[in-house]
């Protein structure tokens, strides 16, 4: 659990954080003020920490999470028949 805590992150890592993070929000069209985009990009932070630490790894970890899962869903409902 230390390890988990004392994460530091340097400019290659922001990088790699940013990169999937945007291409998740422009997948399902999440604005970065929006409130959800706050939310995953907790979840992205915290899916680092845990070890998926390159891009390929921490985009595969974000497309099998439930809780971005849920949210994405919840996106692409919410814009049907617009």
């Amino acid at each position: 659990m230390p390890s988990f805590l004392e994460t530091t992150f340097g400019p290659p890592e922001l990088e790699i954080i940013d990169v999937a993070l945007k291409s998740w929000r422009n997948r399902y069209g999440l604005s970065k003020d929006d409130p959800d985009a706050v939310i995953a990009a907790e979840i992205c932070l915290n899916l680092f920490r845990e070890g998926h630490n390159t891009l390929p790894e921490l985009v595969q970890a974000m497309d099998g999470h439930r809780g971005l899962t849920d949210i994405a869903v919840g996106h692409e409902l919410s814009g049907f028949g617009n």
